[in-house]
C-alpha cells in the first residue's frame, strides 16, 4: 500500500544485525568476545580498510590532520546510522562486533602482517555466512574423494578437487549475496588464505579469473551491512514536499500517514498513542532540527485497511543537502518504524525566472474549513496523502505553487495551466487543462486542483503540471508519481 514510503534504509555499506555468536567449529580463544580491549592502530586501520574498501580508505589515510580525520570518521558513522532518531548507531555497533569477532576467531600474530587472516576480512565485509563447511584432514589424508558430504547443502563441495591436497579447508556460502568463498590453510599453522574458488558451483578458477572475481567480491565490494528493526514493525507512509520559503530558504512539508489498521488501541479501545521523532541532519551530519512529539487521539475501535491518520510537520531550511529521519513508536503495541529521506535544496540562483514547486499530492481539497484547521493552503484545506495511493472512487487532488511570473505593462500576470497523467509501463494517458487564461497582480500563485481518475486502471502514474507564462513566454513543469488501486 505505501509505495511512496522512504525505503532507503539500505546504505552504500549495508547490514544484517546478527546475534554475536561464535561460528561453528571455531577455535577456542583466550578472551571472550564480549570483553573488548581497545583496538591497536594496526587493528583499527585494517578494520577500516575492510569496511571502506581500498579507494575510500585511501582517501581517509591521506588526511594528515588528526582533528580532520576524526571529523571525517564522525561524519561517516553518522551518515550510515540507520536510526538517527536514537542515541545508538547500529551500523557502528555491528562493525565493531564483527571486528572483535575477526580478532578472536581469525586473529594472527604474524609480524608485520594483517591482524586476521582472509576469513576475518570476509567476515567484516559480509558478516556471518549462511553456511560454513569445515574440513580438517587427518594424517595422511591427501585425497578428498572420500570426504564426508557437507551438512545442510544439496551440493557436495568437499568431494570435488577444490583445495590443495591435505590442507585444512573452509567454504563459506552467502546465499543471500550469491557469493562463495573458500579458504585454505596452505602453510599448516592456522593461517587461512582465500583460494581460487569464489563460485556458487564450487568450481576452481584459474589465476586470472580468480583475481577478477576477488576484485569484484572483496576489493571493490563495499561492506554489506543491513539493519533489521525487528519483526514488530509499523508500516507508515512518509512524503517530503518542497516549496519556496522566506528570505532564500525552503519551506518543507513532512507528511506522515499512520495506517489505523496497524496501530494499537488503548484500554478504552478507541484511543491511540504514538511517539513521533523527527531529526534533520545537514551534509556535515550536524543536527539542524529535532522534535519529539506525542500523538494521543480518539479514532474509534477499528481502522479499515486503507484508512490513514494524517499528520504534517512544516519547517524552513536553508539550501543544502539533508537527511530527514522519522521514527514512529506505537506505545500500545511496541511497534516501531524508522524511515530516512534524502533531501536536496538547491540555491536560489536566478530569482527573475519562472519557477514551480513540488506537487503536494492530497487525498482531497475542500474549500470549506473551520478556523484553525490544519493543512490550509490557497484558501482551501489540502489534506496530504503521504502514501500517494488512490482507491477506486477517489479523485486525484493536489497543490502546487508558481514563482516569478512576469508582469505586463499594466502590472498584470497572464498564464495558463495544463495537466498530463501518464501510466508508467502502460498506454493510459489523460490530458486536462484549467479553463481559460488566468490573470492577477501577484507574481506568485498557489493553486489547488482535483482531477477525475475513475476511469484509470490500477497501476503507477506520473502527474505532470505545466504552467505557461504568457507574458514572459516561458514554460515550466513539475511532476509527481502516484498509484491507483482498484
Amino acid at each position: 500500500m505505501f509505495g511512496n514510503r522512504a525505503r532507503d534504509i539500505r546504505l552504500t555499506t549495508g547490514i544484517c544485525i546478527l546475534t554475536a555468536v561464535c561460528l561453528s567449529g571455531c577455535a577456542a580463544t583466550t578472551q571472550a568476545p564480549g570483553e573488548h580491549p581497545p583496538l591497536t592502530n594496526r587493528q583499527r586501520d585494517a578494520a577500516l580498510k575492510a569496511l571502506l574498501g581500498p579507494q575510500q580508505f585511501g582517501e581517509y589515510v591521506l588526511i594528515s590532520d588528526t582533528i580532520q580525520a576524526t571529523e571525517w570518521l564522525r561524519r561517516f558513522w553518522a551518515a550510515h546510522d540507520p536510526t538517527p532518531t536514537t542515541p545508538e548507531n547500529e551500523f557502528r555497533d555491528e562493525h565493531e562486533r564483527r571486528v572483535y569477532h575477526a580478532i578472536y576467531l581469525f586473529g594472527t600474530h604474524l609480524k608485520g602482517g594483517p591482524p586476521w587472516d582472509d576469513r576475518g576480512e570476509v567476515y567484516i565485509r559480509y558478516g556471518q555466512p549462511d553456511e560454513r563447511v569445515v574440513h580438517q584432514p587427518e594424517e595422511g589424508d591427501d585425497d578428498l574423494s572420500n570426504a564426508p558430504p557437507s551438512v545442510g547443502s544439496g551440493n557436495d563441495p568437499l568431494r570435488s578437487p577444490l583445495n590443495k591436497r591435505g590442507a585444512a579447508t573452509e567454504i563459506w556460502v552467502y546465499y543471500r549475496w550469491n557469493e562463495t568463498f573458500q579458504f585454505e590453510d596452505k602453510r599448516g599453522f592456522g593461517y587461512y588464505e582465500l583460494a581460487p574458488v569464489t563460485d556458487p558451483s564450487y568450481q576452481r578458477q584459474g589465476t586470472t579469473a580468480f583475481q577478477t572475481t576477488r576484485l569484484r567480491a572483496i576489493d571493490l565490494q563495499p561492506a554489506i551491512y543491513y539493519h533489521e528493526y525487528g519483526k514488530n514493525l509499523i508500516d507508515y507512509a512518509l512524503d517530503v514536499v518542497r516549496f519556496r520559503g522566506p528570505e532564500g530558504q525552503w519551506h518543507i512539508d513532512i507528511n506522515l500517514g499512520y495506517p489505523l489498521s496497524q496501530v494499537g488501541r488503548g484500554i478504552d479501545s478507541v484511543s491511540i498513542s504514538l511517539r513521533r521523532t523527527i531529526v534533520v541532519r545537514d551534509e556535515k551530519q550536524d543536527e539542524v532540527f529535532s522534535e519529539v512529539g506525542l500523538i494521543n487521539r480518539q479514532v474509534g475501535k477499528i481502522g479499515t485497511k486503507n484508512q490513514l491518520m494524517i499528520e504534517q510537520k512544516s519547517l524552513d531550511l536553508k539550501p543544502g543537502h539533508y537527511t530527514v529521519a522519522v521514527t514512529i513508536d506505537d506505545l500500545a503495541t511496541g511497534k516501531t518504524g524508522t524511515y530516512l529521506k534524502d533531501l536536496r535544496l538547491p540555491e536560489y540562483v536566478v530569482r527573475e525566472v519562472q519557477e514551480i514547486s513540488d506537487i503536494e499530492v492530497a487525498s482531497f481539497v475542500w474549500s470549506i474549513y473551520e478556523p484553525g484547521s490544519p493543512f490550509v493552503k490557497a484558501g482551501q484545506m489540502v489534506t496530504p496523502l503521504p502514501s500517494r495511493v488512490y482507491l477506486k472512487d477517489q479523485s486525484l487532488a493536489f497543490y502546487f505553487e508558481v514563482y516569478h511570473l512576469l508582469l505586463d505593462d499594466a502590472g498584470k500576470t497572464h498564464y495558463k495551466i495544463e495537466y498530463d497523467i501518464t501510466q508508467i509501463g502502460g498506454d493510459k494517458h489523460l490530458s486536462r487543462s484549467e479553463p481559460g487564461e488566468f490573470s492577477g497582480a501577484s507574481r506568485e500563485i498557489d493553486h489547488a486542483a482535483t482531477l477525475d481518475i475513475a476511469d484509470l486502471p490500477s497501476g503507477d502514474y506520473v502527474l505532470t503540471v505545466r504552467v505557461t507564462d504568457i507574458v514572459g513566454k516561458h514554460e515550466k513543469s513539475t511532476v509527481a508519481r502516484f498509484s491507483k488501486s482498484n
